[in-house]
């Protein structure tokens, strides 16, 4: 027996500033909890690319991806489908909240199946994989004001105990050509990363206190860099 799916019927409000600081709490605990898992799977299943080698790209939000609006009268006919169908009331109107836009939360095996993901999904498996490398590491939520200021804009990035950050939306695509000079950031700052590691690697080597195929295997499992140095994205293949 297992669980397939779990949904949080939740709304999170950002109308003021307790609101905001609520959200962003329970938000980073939701977060969190997705990465555990997300570490469980990879424990169980060991032989799982990394995020950087699995092929998967960034898509935009769930809630922003320019989808057509749907009519009105199309989420009335869906909506009497289901109920003829015998749904309940309150499980056909969170059919029609989730044909409309909400934010889902993929685990890894969805993830990879589907191909793509924002932030809140391409996030908890970077942390995931640190997590298994001994690697201390959380999502971590950064915003900005939106240009109209109207509200906020939220993104969720890697956060490194130098409270240093890793993007993997950005790796993988997010922004397009026009974000192309973030993107070589965000793999320089990896590819340093792994530089600092490697060398780390060889001390520990010199000193005895590691050999050197466990100090490959752990640097492999960090995930930082695909193992024949060429981030994927969907703009083609950038070093």
């Amino acid at each position: 027996m297992s669980l397939k799916d779990i949904f949080l019927g939740v709304r999170l409000p950002f109308d003021t500033v307790e609101d905001q600081e609520d959200s962003e709490e329970v938000l980073c605990r939701l977060l969190g909890v997705v990465c555990r898992h997300n570490a469980q799977y990879l424990r169980k299943h060991p032989e799982t690319p990394p995020l950087y080698e699995s092929g998967v790209v960034y898509t935009p939000p769930d809630q922003s991806d320019g989808r057509p609006p749907l009519k009105r009268s199309d989420l009335k006919e869906l909506l009497a489908l289901l109920r003829k169908m015998g749904a309940e009331t309150e499980t056909a109107l969170m059919v029609i909240r989730m044909v409309r836009g909400m934010e889902i939360f993929l685990d890894l095996p969805a993830l990879y199946r589907r191909g793509k993901g924002d932030c809140n999904e391409l996030v908890p498996v970077r942390v995931a994989e640190l997590w298994r490398a001994g690697i201390a590491a959380n999502p971590y939520l950064v915003r900005q004001k939106r240009p109209d200021g109207a509200g906020w804009v939220y993104h969720n990035v890697v956060l490194y105990k130098d409270q240093s950050t890793e993007c993997p939306s950005s790796i993988l695509g997010m922004g397009g050509e026009d974000r192309a000079a973030e993107r070589q950031e965000e793999i320089r700052k990896n590819v340093e990363r792994l530089s600092n590691y490697a060398d780390a690697a060889q001390r520990l080597i010199h000193a005895g206190e590691a050999s050197p195929e466990a100090a490959v295997a752990q640097i492999d499992l960090m995930g930082l860099a695909p193992r024949d140095g060429i981030f994927k994205s969907p703009y083609g293949k950038i070093a």
